[in-house]
């Protein structure tokens, strides 16, 4: 009996706390709403002065961004009436979006104030937490310093060890359809290839101990989908309006699942790290295992501060969301293009049998270093379908660009798939002409005309990283076989989510060459 009741007044005491915090966050809400009024009206005033499409009562160009799909269409339709800026509403959030590269050189640039990201980023936080690509302007730059040497290349050189031995094990399984599909979606074989590296680079979990890694990947995409959602359907950004949306018990669900499983990784990590030798390496006989990024930042000091148990999970999770991502997509949309332009694909060819001729061996990082024509493919990848497909900023003070003046406070929004697509910049834009980046063409062109990796200080802090990967990827591919696409370009539905995602996979036929 005297349990019974126990159990009834903890379920009381519960609803109680449940109810006083949805009343502290309603009443957070309003003040919050009271404080930034004032802001909000001075946004709205000064971006009278600054032209855009005209917008519907109250729902502004809410249908535009709704209608994902579409969308990127819309948005080339917009940079060719207002090539430079214009501003657009998300029903009642104000955006500016910026166009021309000196506009984006303004906002992304060293010499601006620009830093903080946009107030849409802090859907990411359940995923991300304060992790880099998150963090404030306050605490971003000491983050960035603490983690940049983490990428240092005699790393990633120990992170390329991992890279051959999964490639190797991608071809294998690519070689096995081959033999029983006429076409395959590459989509998920890169997707597996670059979760299984960054699992082990990132977190040092071998194959046999990846039960999980599909489980927490699968609440890694909910939560991403869930923070869309909250953006495109604006009132749900207020934390107590959303807490009362179903989604909610789902997104508190998928963060349990994800930082759970984070933290016992972490865990289980230092106690491994207290049995390491001097030097911080797991001792395997007179052997030194790779490095593991969990392990050089669980070990990492900066002027007497090592990083706490959650900003190492923040750093984990954005490393594990951002690096799996960006690189799959961009891998599969280079071999993609190789496939549906066959001379290219043919000079490409050419360069991986130039280096390795008829040898069998494993790339090095040299052989790497020769692949000039491969990696030009990969940079004119990026520019058609770039990873990340927008790029959000606060402006910190009133910035003239032009004509036009960028009230404080106000969201900025760049679009790298727009961005690259200027005609002025990219002659015949929609073509596929790795020559876009050859020396003599590179030299005339704007440096802000092309940020795959973002640009300025908050450029991405895993570029090199990610460099060495798709090289290695790809050039494996074209040792092995042949490719044809069956998707014409034109055809290619994309959906702008946090990342650039073909919405039916990307369909190629491999032909072995050996």
């Amino acid at each position: 009996m005297i349990s019974h009741y126990s159990k009834y007044f903890a379920y009381i005491a519960n609803k109680l706390i449940v109810g006083i915090e949805f009343i502290q966050d309603v009443m957070n809400s309003l003040l919050y709403f009271i404080r930034n009024l004032p802001i909000w009206l001075r946004i709205f005033y000064m971006l009278r002065n600054i032209p855009g499409p005209p917008a519907k009562f109250l729902l502004g160009h809410a249908d535009a961004f709704l209608s994902t799909y579409n969308f990127m269409e819309t948005a080339l339709k917009w940079q060719q009436s207002y090539p430079v800026l214009q501003k657009a509403y998300l029903m009642f959030y104000p955006l500016v979006l910026v166009y021309s590269p000196d506009a984006v050189q303004v906002v992304l640039s060293k010499k601006q104030k620009h830093i903080d990201k946009g107030k849409v980023y802090d859907t990411m936080l359940p995923i991300l937490g304060d992790g880099l690509i998150t963090c404030k302007a306050a605490s971003w730059s000491k983050r960035r310093k603490l983690l940049t040497p983490a990428f240092h290349f005699h790393i990633l050189e120990s992170f390329f060890e991992v890279f051959k031995v999964r490639t190797r094990d991608y071809i294998n399984d690519l070689k096995r359809s081959a033999i029983t599909l006429n076409y395959v979606d590459i989509c998920p074989f890169t997707k597996n290839l670059t979760l299984n590296i960054i699992c082990e680079t990132a977190l040092g979990l071998p194959n046999e101990e990846r039960k999980e890694q599909n489980e927490i990947m699968k609440a890694m995409q909910r939560l991403e989908e869930i923070a869309i959602y909250r953006c495109l359907y604006p009132w749900l950004l207020c934390d107590w309006i959303f807490k009362l949306s179903k989604v909610y018990r789902v997104h508190e669900r998928k963060t349990k699942i994800l930082n759970s499983f984070t933290d016992k990784v972490i865990n289980k990590r230092r106690e491994v790290i207290a049995e390491q030798d001097e030097d911080g390496y797991e001792c395997a006989g007179d052997e030194k295992k790779n490095a593991i990024l969990i392990d050089i930042l669980l070990q990492m000091k900066s002027e007497g501060i090592s990083l706490s148990n959650e900003e190492i999970r923040e750093e984990i999770n954005t490393f594990l969301f951002a690096g799996h991502n960006t690189t799959n997509l961009a891998i599969n949309f280079c071999l993609y293009l190789l496939g549906r332009h066959p001379d290219i694909q043919k000079t490409a060819i050419a360069e991986v049998d130039s280096i390795f001729s008829d040898c069998r061996r494993e790339p090095t990082m040299d052989d790497l270093k020769q692949m000039k024509f491969i990696d030009r493919c990969i940079k004119e990848t990026l520019r058609l379908y770039p990873s990340v497909p927008l790029i959000g900023r606060t402006s910190s003070e009133d910035q003239p660009i032009g004509n036009y003046r960028i009230p404080k406070d106000c969201d900025v929004v760049i679009i790298p798939y727009i961005i690259h697509r200027n005609p002025e910049q990219f002659p015949n834009p929609e073509k596929f002409n790795p020559d876009n980046f050859l020396p003599e063409n590179i030299k005339g062109r704007h440096a802000y005309s092309y940020i795959p990796f973002s640009a300025g200080p908050r450029n991405c802090i895993g570029k090199r990283f990610a460099d060495i990967l798709m090289l290695t990827a790809i050039s494996w591919v074209l040792r092995e076989f042949t490719i044809q696409s069956l998707h014409k370009q034109e055809e290619l539905k994309i959906l702008p989510k946090t990342i650039l995602e073909p919405v039916n996979g990307l369909h190629i036929k491999l032909t072995p060459r050996h």
